[in-house]
């Protein structure tokens, strides 16, 4: 029997755009697949900055869900909302000089807010940062004080440094890819800003 892998390059921000691209694709990958080709493993590379924590989880949750041996690796830096996605690998993988960076929900704000509003934005920017720490711990099995600390403080952590922790299970030293057979690809990057032209010089007279 052929197995078939699905491959998500996960080189973008975590925004409802990029995560809803990446669920959209397995959703339909999974439900097309061929009972003579199944998919045995979702490899998902990611190199990203993060962004939206809620989406974040969303991808979390929506991996988790699915029964299939899920695989994530760190290329380049796995920062923020994005540690969301990494964390849900069963295995979870980085290259040697990959980067992590665990820190709290960030609201950016503007306008006028009554003490009420500003006080419900703190709650939920709580709510937020709860929720990330709880996926951290249950995944690392490590103590919620200590983790807690490490998300507060605002964590920059190598890959060795994320091994120790257990956001990492293993370091590769070699192409974890080493052909490319029997994939369904994904390429997910940030939307390219369009090119502004510049207005043309009139003469005056």
């Amino acid at each position: 029997m052929i197995f078939m892998k699905i491959l998500v390059n996960f080189y973008a921000n975590v925004t409802e755009g990029s995560i809803n691209d990446l669920i959209q694709f397995i959703t339909v990958k999974l439900a097309q697949q061929n009972p003579e080709k199944p998919i045995d493993e979702i490899i998902i590379q990611i190199s990203s900055s993060g962004g939206s924590s809620d989406h974040g989880l969303l991808a979390y949750n929506f991996l988790k869900q699915i029964s299939i041996p899920k695989t994530t690796i760190g290329m380049g830096n796995v920062d923020s909302a994005a540690i969301m996605i990494f964390l849900a690998g069963d295995k979870r993988l980085a290259m040697p000089s990959c980067r992590f960076v665990l820190h709290e929900a960030i609201a950016t704000i503007g306008g006028q807010f009554t003490a009420t509003k500003l006080g419900e934005m703190s709650r939920l920017i709580q709510r937020i940062t709860d929720d990330y720490v709880e996926v951290v711990i249950k995944v690392v099995e490590g103590k919620k004080e200590y983790i807690t600390k490490e998300v507060k403080k605002g964590s920059v952590l190598s890959s060795n440094e994320a091994k120790k922790m257990k956001l990492v299970s293993d370091i590769l030293e070699k192409p974890y890819l080493s052909e490319m057979k029997n994939l369904d690809i994904l390429l997910i990057n940030n939307p390219r800003q369009p090119v502004q032209q510049k207005p043309e010089k009139k003469s005056e007279i």
